[in-house]
C-alpha cells in the first residue's frame, strides 16, 4: 500500500523537494518509485516490483494522476483515517469491517479528499485478499513489509503509532501460524505524513510536525481546536495553569476568554470568568492591587484617551466637561458671575484635580454675543409740578421687539433637528409692563405651540416659551408722559409690525468657520407688501408663512395708560364702556366692548368738545399707544387674585373692628389716616432714595458730586491764571461766575434733600400722634393692647401669611394663594378667636360671627376655584361653564355680604371667561406673574452692576438673557429638576386627597351647602 501511494510526490518548492511533475512521471514506470525528495529508492526495487505484481494481480490499482492533484506544501494523500467508526481503509484493500478497535480516524481524523479518497475506493476487500493470497504469499508480503519498515523511518513510526505495536510484533501477529481471526482483526496502520527537516514547517512547528501534518493545514481549524480543548481539559484536570515559555525564557499564560458575548451581559461574563483578575495577577508581580489597576487605567487613558474618558464620564466616575449651555445654566442656577465662576474652577482644579471643568470663558462670552442693538437716552421731567420740585432725569434703554422676536424664534427652529413649520400650530407674543421700585420694565414672552401625531391616532401637544426684556425706564414717576417721551416710539414701531405681520420660515445657506456649508431656518416678520404674505400652504422647499398674535398683560393701571385711559383704571372698565356705578349690583350690566377705533373716536370727541367728567367715558385726549386689539389685553389674573383676596381680608377685619370689638368711629378714622400716612411716607422715602442714588447719573447726589468736582477744577484754573504773569480778567470773571452758579446749585440741591427729610419726619410725627390717640382710646375703653385686627394678623402669620411692607400693607399674590388654599382651617381659627373676643356692647352673637366667617370661607373657596380653572391648559367646554358659575356665585355672595363690586370683579364676571374661550390654549401662559419676576431679575442686575451706567447694565443683561434663553440652555436648566428627590407615596396620596377635598368644597360653596 505504501509503495503504491509513495509515487504520489509532495508538491512544493522545487528547489527543496524536486519537481512534482517529474516525480509523478517517474511513478508511471513499473517497479520504480519516487520518495518525498524526488529521489529513486532503488534499494526497494525488487520489493516494490513484487508487491506491485501481487497487487495488480488482485485488481488493486492506484490512480496516480488523480492522487497527485494535491495542494502545495502538503502530502499528496493523507492516510490518517476518516474520523468515522465505520469501515476503514487498510493496507490490503478498501476496508475492514472488523477494524473497530482503531482510534476513530487515527489521532486527528481523515483529511483525505479528492483523488486520494477516490483511489481508496478501488481497493479490494480483505476477504478478497484472503482468497487470492496463500499463507505463504501473505508471509512473504509481511516480511517484505518488515524490511521496508526498517529502512523507512516514516513508515516505522506510522505503524508503531497507529497499531500500538512495533513492526516486529506486527509481523509476528501476522505470521501464517496465527489464527485467521487474529490476522483479519489486526488494526490497520495508516501512514502519518510529516514534513522532512528541510521543510520550513518542520523547523517552525516541530511539535505539530511530529504529531500530524494536518494540524498545519489552513483549513484544519477544528483539529487545532480539538488539540486545545484536550490540552485545556488536561490542565484543568491536573489543576495547573496552561502556559508556555519561549526560548528567551518569556513565560505566557493562556486565559480562557469567551467571545461574542452581548455587551449588556459584560459584568456577568467577566465576573464568571474573572478575566481581569487573572490578567492582573499573572502579568504584574506583587499583591498591590491598587497599583495594578492604576497601570491598566493608565494604559487605557493613553492608548484610548477619548473613549476611556467618555466611558468614565458616562458612568459618572469622573465629571464630564460642561458644554457652554450647561455652564450658562449652572451659573444662573447658583446666581454667580464669571468672576465667581473662575474662582470655582480654580478650586475644583486644585482640590479635586478636575482639569477640564467646562468650555472656555471665550465660548461662554460668545454664546451671548448675538444681542440686538440697544438704544439709550434720558428725559428730564418734573415729578410734582404743584410743589415745584426740581427737575429729575429719566434714563432709559430699549431693544427692537421685532428683531428680538425673530432672533428667539430662530433659536428655537434651529435647535431642533427635526423641526418643520408644519409642526407649529400657533405663535403668541405676550408683552408686559409694570412699574415698581423706581423702575418701569417692559418685557416679552414668546409662546410657540406645536402639534404632531402621537403614534396612537391622536395629537401630541408641546410648546416652547422664552422670556426676554425689551426696555427699562429709571424714574421715580410712573406716568404716560415719561413713557411716551422715552421708550414708546421704539417699542411701538416693532410691536405694530408684529401686529400687522406674519412670520416667514425659510431654509437658507449657512457658512461658519471650521464647519461645512449647511442649511438653517431663518424666521422673518413680513408685512402685507411681501409677495408671500398671503401664502396659505407651505412651499415645495419647506418654507411657510404662519400667523403670529400679540397680547398684552399687566395691571389695570398699565392697561389704562396703554389705551389712552390714564387715571381711570379704578372707575372705568378698560374692556368695555361701563363705569363704576353701572356695573354695581348683581348680575350687573354688560357694556359695549371698546375697540381701537372707538377709543380714537372718543379721544377726538373729548378733545374737540372739551368734555369733562363721566362724559369723557374714561378716555383721555390721546390714542392707544400700540395697535394690539383691545380684546387681546388679557384680564389681569394675578392682580385680580391680589385685589379680590385683599378686599375679602379688609371686609373681615372691618367687621371685627366695627361689629365684634365695636371700635369708636374716631379710632376707625384714625386707622384709615394712618394707612394713608404710611403710603405717603413710603412714596417720599422712595424719592429720597432716588435722590441719594450715586450710581444714577440723574440723581441729586450725583449732581452735587459733579458740581463739586467742577468747582475744584475751576478753582485750579483760577490759581493757574493768577500764577501767570498776565491775568485774563474776562476769563477769570467767567470762571468765578461758574463757581458761584455751581455753589448755588449745590445749595439748592442740599436744601431739597433737607426738605425731603423734613417732610418725611413731619409725616412720621403725624403718624406717631395718631397712633398715640388710638392708644388713648383703647385705654379709655379698657381694651386689650392688641386689636382684633392684630389678632387676625397673628393667626395669618401662623400659616406663613405676612402683610407686605409695601403696597399699603396688603397681602401679596403668594400669600393670597395660601389664604385661599387654607380657607377652612384659617377661618375656623378666626371664628373661634372672634367669638372669644366678642365685646359686651356688641349686637353680634356667636351664630352671626359663624355665619360671617362661613361666608368669607365660601367666598375664598369660590375665587380659588375661578383662579384654578384659569390656569387649565387647553380647557374644555365644561371648564368654561364651571368657571363662569364660580364667578357668578362669588359675585352674588359678595353682593349679599354688602361688598361693593370693583372693576376686577366686573371684569371677571363679564370678560375673563370670554377671553378664556377665545385664546388658543387657554390663559395658562397669561398669568402676569412672570412679568412680576422681571422686576426681581432686573433689580438683581441693577444691584450687581450698580456702578455701571444704564447702557452697560442693559448690554450685560441682554447678553446674559441671550445665553439663558437659548433652547439648549433651557433644556439644561429643566434637566436640573430631575435630580430633585421624588415625592413619597404618602405625599402624593395627600396631594390627591387635598385636590379631591378642594373640589368638594368648591362644589359645596357653589351650592351654598358648606
Amino acid at each position: 500500500d505504501d509503495l503504491k501511494e509513495d509515487p504520489i510526490a509532495y508538491s512544493g518548492d522545487a528547489k527543496k523537494y524536486g519537481n512534482r511533475t517529474k516525480g509523478a512521471a517517474q511513478a508511471d514506470a513499473p517497479g520504480q518509485v519516487v520518495n518525498k525528495s524526488g529521489v529513486d529508492r532503488k534499494s526497494n526495487d525488487n520489493i516494490a516490483a513484487e508487491v506491485d505484481l501481487k497487487l495488480k494481480g488482485s485488481a488493486m490499482e492506484v490512480d496516480s494522476k488523480g492522487a497527485s492533484a494535491t495542494h502545495d506544501n502538503e502530502p499528496a494523500d493523507m492516510l490518517a483515517g476518516n474520523g468515522e467508526s465505520t469501515v476503514k481503509p487498510n493496507m490490503y484493500g478498501k476496508g475492514n469491517k472488523a477494524d473497530t478497535n482503531i482510534d476513530k480516524g487515527g489521532l486527528f481524523g481523515d483529511t483525505r479528499s479528492g483523488a486520494a479518497a477516490e483511489a481508496s475506493k478501488k481497493f479490494v476487500s480483505p476477504d478478497k485478499v484472503a482468497q487470492d493470497f496463500t499463507r505463504e504469499e501473505q508471509t512473504t508480503l509481511m516480511s517484505n513489509l518488515l524490511v521496508l519498515a526498517k529502512k523507512d523511518r516514516e513508515l516505522h513510526q506510522s505503524l508503531k503509532g497507529l497499531a500500538n505495536q512495533s513492526p516486529e510484533e506486527l509481523a509476528v501477529m501476522m505470521n501464517p501460524l496465527a489464527p485467521d481471526a487474529i490476522v483479519t482483526s489486526i488494526p490497520t496502520p495508516k501512514r502519518q505524513r510529516i514534513y522532512d527537516p528541510p521543510h520550513r514547517n518542520a523547523t517552525k512547528y516541530p511539535m505539530l510536525n511530529s504529531l500530524n501534518v494536518d494540524l498545519m493545514d489552513v483549513n484544519a481549524n477544528s483539529k487545532r481546536e480539538a488539540v486545545l480543548r484536550e490540552l485545556d481539559a488536561w490542565y484543568r484536570e491536573h489543576e495547573k495553569p496552561m502556559s508556555f515559555e519561549t526560548s528567551n525564557h518569556y513565560k505566557f499564560l493562556f486565559i480562557k476568554v469567551p467571545v461574542g458575548k452581548p455587551l449588556d451581559s459584560s459584568y456577568r461574563v467577566m465576573k464568571e470568568y474573572q478575566m481581569i483578575e487573572k490578567f492582573l495577577e499573572a502579568t504584574f508581580e506583587g499583591d498591590d492591587t491598587l497599583a495594578k489597576v492604576e497601570c491598566m487605567l493608565d494604559y487605557l487613558l493613553i492608548r484610548h484617551k477619548e473613549a476611556a474618558r467618555h466611558a468614565l464620564e458616562n458612568m459618572g466616575i469622573i465629571p464630564k466637561a460642561m458644554d457652554v449651555y450647561e455652564m450658562a445654566s449652572t451659573m444662573d442656577h447658583v446666581s454667580i458671575g464669571i468672576k465667581q465662576w473662575r474662582s470655582l474652577v480654580q478650586c475644583l482644579k486644585k482640590f479635586m484635580h478636575i482639569d477640564n471643568v467646562s468650555v472656555s470663558e471665550h465660548a461662554w462670552r460668545k454664546l451671548g454675543s448675538d444681542v440686538g442693538a440697544i438704544k439709550s437716552g434720558s428725559h428730564e421731567f418734573v415729578k410734582n409740578k404743584s410743589k415745584g420740585t426740581r427737575t429729575e432725569k429719566a434714563v432709559y434703554w430699549t431693544m427692537d421687539p421685532k428683531a428680538e422676536c425673530e432672533r428667539n424664534i430662530d433659536d428655537f427652529a434651529n435647535s431642533n433637528g427635526n423641526f418643520h413649520p408644519n409642526q407649529v400650530k400657533f405663535i403668541q407674543t405676550i408683552y408686559a409692563g409694570d412699574h415698581g421700585q423706581g423702575k418701569h420694565r417692559f418685557a416679552c414672552k414668546n409662546v410657540i405651540h406645536l402639534e404632531s401625531p402621537d403614534g396612537k391616532g391622536g395629537v401630541k401637544r408641546d410648546k416652547q416659551t422664552v422670556i426676554y426684556p425689551l426696555a427699562d425706564i429709571k424714574a421715580s414717576k410712573d406716568t404716560c408722559e415719561v413713557f411716551k417721551a422715552t421708550i414708546h416710539e421704539d417699542l411701538a414701531e416693532g410691536i405694530n409690525q408684529i401686529v400687522h405681520g406674519k412670520v416667514l420660515f425659510e431654509l437658507v445657506d449657512e457658512e461658519e468657520e471650521d464647519r461645512p456649508k449647511s442649511k438653517r431656518w431663518k424666521c422673518t416678520v413680513i408685512d402685507k407688501n411681501h409677495d408671500r404674505f398671503n401664502d396659505e400652504v407651505p412651499a415645495s422647499d419647506g418654507s411657510a408663512v404662519l400667523d403670529i398674535t400679540p397680547y398684552m398683560v399687566g395691571d389695570l393701571k398699565f392697561y389704562s395708560q396703554m389705551l389712552g385711559k390714564e387715571g381711570f383704571d379704578s372707575w372705568w372698565c378698560y374692556h368695555c364702556n361701563l363705569g363704576l356705578s353701572e356695573w354695581q349690583g348683581f348680575p350687573g350690566s354688560e357694556g359695549t366692548p371698546w375697540t381701537l377705533e372707538s377709543l380714537k373716536i372718543q379721544a377726538d370727541k373729548n378733545k374737540r368738545d372739551k368734555l369733562t367728567g363721566s362724559n369723557r367715558m374714561g378716555v383721555r385726549e390721546e390714542y392707544p399707544y400700540f395697535d394690539i386689539p383691545v380684546e387681546n389685553y388679557i384680564f389681569p389674573i394675578l392682580h385680580t387674585l391680589i385685589g379680590v383676596g385683599n378686599n375679602i381680608l379688609t371686609y373681615l377685619t372691618n367687621y371685627a373692628d366695627n361689629h365684634v370689638q365695636i371700635l369708636p368711629t374716631r379710632q376707625i378714622t384714625l386707622k384709615e389716616e394712618i394707612k394713608k400716612l404710611d403710603k405717603e411716607i413710603l412714596d417720599n422715602q422712595i424719592s429720597r432714595n432716588f435722590f441719594d442714588d450715586t450710581s444714577s447719573s440723574s440723581s441729586g447726589a450725583s449732581a452735587i458730586k459733579n458740581l463739586k468736582f467742577n468747582i475744584r477744577n475751576w478753582r485750579g484754573d483760577l490759581v493757574a491764571i493768577e500764577s501767570a504773569g498776565q491775568v485774563d480778567q474776562t476769563r477769570q470773571a467767567a470762571i468765578k461766575s461758574k463757581i458761584d452758579d455751581a455753589e448755588k446749585g449745590i445749595k439748592r440741591l442740599e436744601d431739597e434733600r433737607k426738605a425731603m427729610t423734613k417732610e418725611i419726619d413731619g409725616l412720621k410725627k403725624k403718624r406717631t400722634s395718631k397712633g398715640e390717640q388710638i392708644t388713648n382710646i383703647k385705654k379709655a375703653r379698657k381694651l386689650d393692647a392688641n386689636s382684633l385686627y392684630t389678632g387676625i394678623d397673628n393667626i395669618l402669620q401662623e400659616f406663613s401669611i405676612v402683610r407686605a411692607e409695601y403696597h399699603g400693607g396688603d397681602l401679596t399674590g403668594v400669600h393670597i394663594k395660601i389664604f385661599m388654599a387654607n380657607a377652612k382651617e384659617i377661618m375656623s381659627r378666626i371664628r373661634d378667636y372672634l367669638t372669644k373676643s366678642l365685646h359686651d356692647d356688641s349686637d353680634e352673637t356667636p351664630d352671626s360671627i359663624k355665619d360671617v366667617c362661613n361666608n368669607v370661607e365660601n367666598l375664598l373657596v369660590l375665587w380659588e376655584g375661578v383662579l384654578s380653572n384659569l390656569h387649565i391648559e387647553f380647557p374644555e367646554e365644561k371648564d368654561f361653564i364651571e368657571t363662569q358659575q364660580f364667578v357668578d356665585a362669588a359675585v352674588e355672595l359678595s353682593f349679599k355680604m354688602g361688598m361693593s363690586k370693583t372693576v376686577k370683579g366686573h371684569g371677571a364676571q363679564r370678560h375673563i371667561v370670554k377671553q378664556m374661550r377665545a385664546v388658543y390654549g387657554g390663559l395658562f401662559e397669561f398669568d402676569e406673574q412672570w412679568a412680576e419676576r422681571i422686576h426681581q431679575i432686573g433689580k438683581n442686575y441693577d444691584m450687581k452692576y450698580r456702578y455701571q451706567n444704564e447702557y452697560r447694565k442693559a448690554m450685560t443683561r441682554a447678553m446674559e438673557t441671550r445665553r439663558l434663553s437659548k433652547p439648549q440652555t433651557l433644556a439644561a436648566t429643566a434637566s436640573l429638576a430631575t435630580f430633585k428627590r421624588g415625592k413619597r407615596k404618602a405625599v402624593i396620596a395627600k396631594q390627591r386627597s387635598d385636590k379631591r377635598v378642594k373640589s368638594e368644597r368648591r362644589s359645596a360653596a357653589l351650592n351654598n351647602k358648606m
